[in-house]
């Protein structure tokens, strides 16, 4: 396991030497976005296949549904909370709108 983590930060590491010495031809940094999408893509699939192959996660999948809305409609609103706080203390302007102020 450590070796394979020191394996990727090694090739991160290649990776951002090349880069910063110029040694990436252009054509090549045009195609990365394309590229990165491509494994993107390669990696949820591989993710959702193993998952999918899981029996114990199919089936309890309602209960991790559930988890993951919860999960999600507290997030959302404790931030609009804390945004809203902190906006309140820390800003006086009352005209702030995050638009343009005449």
């Amino acid at each position: 396991m450590a070796l394979r983590v020191l394996l990727y930060f090694g090739i991160l590491a290649l990776g951002w030497y090349l880069s910063s010495k110029g040694k990436i031809h252009g054509k090549l940094m045009n195609k990365i976005s394309v590229i990165q999408s491509i494994i993107l893509f390669g990696l949820i699939y591989t993710m959702g296949v193993r998952i999918g192959m899981d029996e114990q996660i199919l089936s309890s999948i309602g209960q991790i549904g559930i988890t993951a809305f919860v999960f999600a409609i507290m997030t959302a609103s404790f931030s609009i909370l804390f945004v809203y706080i902190a906006r309140k203390k820390f800003i006086a302007d009352v005209n702030i709108t995050g638009g343009k102020n005449d």
